[in-house]
């Protein structure tokens, strides 16, 4: 019997803190996400899912959070750009989601995340 976690337990841990970084406590979750993957220091399928989890929510927060705020900042019209930038995050989260619910589908299945 092995210790620790299996390659595909660490995948699916991997992509859970994704989720729990965009639904339900963002910044915790991506920290934790960090220390894991510095701590386990896994290799094979589950260093890769902790890479592209890693990478996607650092590409969420530019995404979702900068890229809006920088556009709101800038405009000239603040009405408009606050409905345009509510209708942005709101669609690009939800894409971002479905990208998470996937790649934990595929870290069950014992695949490559997609990215």
């Amino acid at each position: 019997m092995s210790k620790g976690l299996s390659q595909q337990h660490l995948s699916i841990i991997a992509q859970s803190l994704y989720l729990a970084n965009l639904l339900a406590v963002p910044g915790v979750s991506l920290v934790i996400l960090w220390w894991l993957s510095v701590k386990k220091r896994s290799r094979g399928l589950a260093r890769i899912h902790f890479i592209r989890a890693i990478q996607l929510s650092l590409l969420n927060v530019m995404l979702i959070v900068g890229l809006p705020l920088l556009y709101v900042y800038c405009s000239a019209q603040r009405g408009d750009s606050l409905m345009l930038a509510l209708f942005y995050f709101i669609c690009v989260h939800t894409a971002f989601v479905m990208l998470g619910m996937l790649n934990l589908t595929r870290a069950m299945a014992k695949r490559l995340p997609l990215f």
